[in-house]
């Protein structure tokens, strides 16, 4: 490695790469959590587990990634699938474009790679949904493959060991240290490593230094100065609050579910809603307008029953529930629609506000209950 090489110059005095490596590998092997995408690490599974844990927590990827494995244990399985199948199989997750990637990438896969994902950058970046980040882990923890790869563990870990201070030259000084300490050992268990490091002893705020196998070399701990790559404070959102009314109508036991045209929930399923804006009328008034309007038809019958509240990005939205009860089928011409009787509710890929309005639906269907005033069956 030549001196003007920026791996070399951000290595930390008294350390090479080579004794890096070394330990990362005697403290990975000794502390490493026991993952499940981590047994039988082949290239397929690394590859769902790093899409999940793109914008979803460990603990919370850990039964999901089992559960997606049973359902679809290889790239020929997934591509096979339908949309809904996978889209449902992601409900509760969320970001479910990361789910339209997986199934259009696996598509890919089987069509121009054989069926085997490839372990080059330059073909893995050409897949939906795999930006530099996520080639680089597949490259280096399914092939064992020397790459660099930078997400806010790693860039924390090693910015501040070789005490390198947050800008856009850093973060390249960054990635070409992971990808010199990378080819110094097994890029699988390096890479792995320092992830692990950042997530475990060398936390955004009060690391753990005396569990950390750089303690020794380590700029930040030398210098007592861990300002640098702490993790950014987010700025704080400006919320935007909304209202909505949600339609819940039945037709003989079945209940209505519409399908968006685009958005973030394309490919799923949802109970119709409309925006209530201000001056609107009541939720059960306005459910009605929207049931002649968009439907086509008029109800019997609107009741509002409830309300719920969720969270998408910056929008706080309140959520009214309204059950109509219907004459008749109706005559959408905006949406494709489906009737789906409650039993059947559970394997429709749902957004997760839909999917808790589901949940009330079958349990009350369950307990004989009817909101109309008719008794159960």
């Amino acid at each position: 490695m030549t001196s003007d090489c920026p791996a070399a110059q951000s290595l930390p005095a008294g350390a090479s790469s080579a004794e890096m490596a070394t330990a990362l590998d005697g403290w990975f092997r000794r502390s490493a959590r026991r993952l499940p995408w981590r047994e039988a690490p082949t290239p397929y599974r690394v590859w769902i587990a790093e899409v999940m844990l793109q914008q979803t927590t460990v603990a919370a990827c850990r039964p999901r990634f089992e559960r997606f494995i049973r359902r679809f244990p290889d790239v020929r399985a997934l591509a096979a699938a339908s949309l809904e199948d996978v889209l449902s199989e992601w409900e509760g997750l969320g970001y479910y474009s990361r789910a339209r990637n997986l199934w259009s990438a696996a598509k890919m896969i089987v069509d121009f790679h054989g069926g085997e994902l490839p372990s080059d950058i330059e073909s893995l970046q050409a897949l939906p949904g795999i930006g530099k980040y996520t080639a680089g882990a597949i490259r280096s923890i399914a092939f064992d493959l020397p790459s660099g790869m930078v997400d806010a563990n790693i860039r924390r870990v090693l910015g501040r060991v070789a005490g390198i201070e947050p800008s856009n030259a850093a973060e390249r000084s960054v990635f070409q240290l992971c990808l010199s300490l990378s080819a110094s050992g097994s890029p699988r268990i390096v890479n792995q490593a320092l992830m692990e490091l950042g997530s475990l002893v060398c936390l955004p705020r009060g690391p753990l230094c005396g569990e950390c196998p750089f303690r020794s070399f380590c700029r930040a701990r030398l210098e007592e100065r861990f300002d640098c790559w702490h993790g950014s404070v987010p700025k704080e959102a400006r919320v935007v609050q909304v209202e909505e009314v949600c339609i819940t109508a039945s037709v003989e036991e079945n209940w209505l579910i519409s399908r968006p045209r685009d958005g973030r929930w394309r490919g799923m399923w949802e109970f119709p809603r409309a925006r209530v804006e201000d001056g609107s009328a009541a939720p059960a008034e306005l459910a009605r307008s929207v049931l002649e309007r968009d439907f086509g038809v008029v109800p019997v019958s609107v009741q509002h029953t409830g309300s719920l509240r969720y969270r998408v990005t910056v929008h706080d939205t309140q959520l009214h529930i309204v059950s109509a009860m219907l004459p008749g089928e109706p005559g959408c011409a905006l949406r494709e629609w489906r009737l789906v009787p409650p039993a059947e509710l559970a394997a429709i890929p749902l957004p997760s506000p839909m999917r808790r309005i589901a949940r009330t639906l079958i349990s009350q269907r369950l307990a004989g209950l009817d909101i109309h005033g008719r008794g159960g069956a």
